[in-house]
């Protein structure tokens, strides 16, 4: 019975990024998760989007 499970995505995410930060850093980046209802992932993105579209 072949065909079952999710259908394969054209760009996967199979690709981990980690990188450290300071206590303070850490809770900027989950207070900002918290309020905008957002994962981190979802505000990493988001700024690397922002600043590819400010800065040349």
């Amino acid at each position: 019975m072949a065909g079952h499970g999710r259908p394969p995505v054209e760009e996967p995410r199979d690709i981990k990024v980690g990188f450290r930060v300071t206590e303070k850093e850490r809770d900027r980046l989950l207070a900002y998760c918290e309020k905008m209802n957002l994962t981190q992932a979802q505000v990493f993105k988001e700024a690397l989007e922002l600043l590819y579209k400010t800065k040349p």
